[in-house]
């Protein structure tokens, strides 16, 4: 049996669901271990969201009969070879507009994906007397560019099912035509 890119997606999702009853099933932890654990299980569980994301992109560009799919990462790659090939794709559409939408369940999936690759800011020198015994000025309004956005059981089960919709409606969708 070939392994395609469609079955790919649906295996990521099957993991992410196993995954996600596991900490489901998880009462409310009190040990450093326990959240260790619960923590690991949750970021798993969006790996193999993005890891389905990932091949749902390839499947895209299978329907679509490109010939290297296979090396596709990125939905910007995708349109670039779409649009090289003319051929028009109302699913890439939708899934770019989604992936712009700040704060939709895509955005948020691939912000969670750059947080966790990306190596710490080094932290900057402060100087224990500033000059002239002046006061420093703090500016309030400036955003916290620290602030990681949290997983949660319930933000991972949103995730999740948004998702799968998307693909089931869209592989529905493209099976009519």
């Amino acid at each position: 049996m070939q392994v395609t890119n469609f079955s790919l997606v649906n295996q990521a999702f099957a993991f992410a669901s196993a995954i996600h009853g596991m900490v489901s099933d998880m009462n409310s932890m009190s040990t450093s271990a326990e959240r260790l654990l619960r923590e690991a299980l949750l970021t798993a569980c969006a790996f193999h969201l993005r890891r389905a994301f990932h091949f749902y992109i390839r499947e895209i560009a299978d329907r679509a009969s490109l010939n290297n799919a296979g090396s596709i990462s990125s939905l910007a790659e995708l349109k670039q070879l779409l649009t090289q090939s003319g051929f028009y794709s109302q699913d890439l559409e939708e899934l770019s507009e989604l992936a712009e939408q700040k704060g939709s369940w895509l955005w948020q999936l691939q912000l969670h994906s750059k947080e966790v690759m990306q190596s710490p800011p080094k932290e900057q020198e402060k100087k224990a007397f500033p000059q002239d015994n002046l006061i420093l000025a703090v500016d309030l309004t400036a955003v916290d560019e620290s602030a990681k956005l949290v997983l949660t059981s319930d933000l991972l089960r949103d995730w999740q099912h948004a998702f799968r919709s998307l693909v089931l409606r869209q592989r529905e969708t493209g099976a009519e035509f």
